[in-house]
């Protein structure tokens, strides 16, 4: 069990975050039906970052906090693994473009008429450093996490792929 108390442990790791582009505006057309778009697109996420050996390790809501642990690991197996992390985020814009359980959401009446041309897509943010790896929470809930500017920089970097329309 973890124990929210522990001062947790400095790792090195690529964190790579990723977001839903347009889930307000999907969320509201989709609305009971969102919780299976999202774990549809989980499915993608989780299955691609573990066949490149790393963990995805949150959702949180649209956005997926991944992880690729760099601690313990030579110079040359870093890289291998910078090499995955990479991989593994580009495969999952293949999977989910032709991804058939999404396909339908192409065609969706509702998101089209609010979104035209609406396909899914993602926004991403890859970066390499230092974080402190340990249980947030209390005594109700505890979660093992990552936290410092890499994990940070990372997000912000994913914002950056929105606000300039990468894909």
């Amino acid at each position: 069990t973890l124990n929210a108390m522990s001062p947790g442990g400095r790792v090195d790791a690529i964190f790579g975050f990723c977001d839903i582009m347009h889930f307000t505006d999907t969320t509201e057309v989709l609305q009971d039906e969102v919780m299976v778009f999202v774990n549809r697109i989980a499915h993608i996420v989780h299955t691609c970052v573990k066949e490149f050996f790393g963990n995805p390790n949150k959702n949180m809501g649209s956005a997926f906090l991944l992880v690729w642990r760099l601690s313990g690991h030579p110079a040359k197996k870093q890289q291998k693994l910078a090499d995955m992390a990479l991989i593994a985020l580009i495969k999952i814009v293949a999977q989910i473009a032709i991804s058939p359980t999404l396909s339908s959401y192409r065609v969706h009446h509702k998101l089209l008429k609010r979104l035209p041309r609406y396909r899914v897509r993602m926004g991403f943010g890859l970066h390499s450093g230092w974080a402190i790896e340990g249980a947030i929470g209390s005594e109700f809930k505890v979660d093992a996490s990552y936290l410092g500017p890499n994990v940070n920089l990372t997000t912000r970097l994913q914002i950056c792929s929105h606000t300039y329309g990468c894909r």
